[in-house]
């Protein structure tokens, strides 16, 4: 069996790693320190066995870096069966199939204990408060090019623009997975962009993030009308740090192959208000 931890951060750990230990300054036994992590700093622990994993977490603690790493890391190895240990007070256990619905439960769950003020904002806006010169406007305002756009944003966009789109796609339990995306897109994660393919938008490094973004892009399915907004936000990112970040979205939504919905998101970063670190 493998014994694992996924730090604050996001970042991979043997449980009897002598760094992890030296950075925790820890002088208890592998196990203690498994159960101290937990408990005391967010992190996460996994027992991986051939066919299933232990996961253990305290969902009043555990951070946004940690929990976008665990959603990878079981979309990746996709186990038969998990059996999920939270701590509310007391420990509980509860057995869940990976391809059974389980990340619907491990999801209730933590939204159902975890309350955070997360740190973001969006408000839609008007074109025209916009610059005449933004890209992002000009998109906006052309709607005669907007479904061409839609079919095929790399080619389509403005050159300022085609490193800067996500496309999504619903598939059949009505869930938004990333088709295609731009290089400039989620730069930060390497990781992310590695494994983003196929996955859900939910499950961003910032795990928090990742589900607010994924409303923004189901509101504006069922809106059925492009929308143009105003977006900041305070984000988590392995091995950076959390970072202030304010930009511009436009999100086209409409129909693919087979009738299912597609959404197009295009961003562009508020050059006035600078990205900086918080905290």
């Amino acid at each position: 069996m493998s014994l694992l931890l996924i730090d604050d951060q996001g970042e991979f750990w043997d449980q009897h790693s002598p760094v992890l230990r030296s950075r925790l300054r820890a002088s208890v036994a592998s196990g203690e320190l498994r159960r101290f992590a937990v408990l005391n700093l967010g992190f996460v622990g996994l027992a991986i066995s051939q066919a299933s994993v232990r996961v253990q977490l305290r969902p009043v603690l555990v951070t946004q870096a940690a929990l976008g790493a665990l959603y990878l890391w079981l979309h990746k190895h996709a186990p038969e069966r998990i059996v999920l240990s939270w701590y509310d007070g007391r420990w509980r256990d509860e057995i869940v199939g990976w391809h059974h619905e389980g990340w619907r439960r491990i999801t209730l769950l933590l939204e159902g204990t975890a309350q955070r003020a997360h740190g973001f904002s969006r408000a839609r806006i008007a074109p025209h408060q916009l610059a005449s010169e933004n890209p992002l406007r000009q998109v906006f305002e052309n709607r005669s090019r907007l479904s061409h756009i839609l079919a095929n944003p790399a080619r389509m966009l403005p050159a300022s623009l085609s490193d800067r789109y996500i496309l999504l796609a619903e598939d059949e339990n009505r869930e938004l997975r990333v088709c295609d995306f731009g290089n400039a897109l989620m730069s930060r994660s390497p990781e992310w962009q590695s494994q983003a393919r196929g996955r859900r938008i939910d499950d961003l490094p910032d795990w928090n993030y990742g589900r607010w973004i994924a409303a923004a892009y189901r509101e504006a399915g069922r809106r059925g009308q492009p929308l143009l907004e105003e977006v900041a936000a305070v984000i988590a990112w392995p091995q950076l740090g959390t970072l202030s970040h304010a930009y511009w979205r436009l999100i086209v939504s409409g129909v693919g192959p087979g009738g299912r919905r597609r959404l197009l998101g295009v961003t562009l970063d508020n050059a006035g208000a600078r990205i900086h670190k918080v905290g």
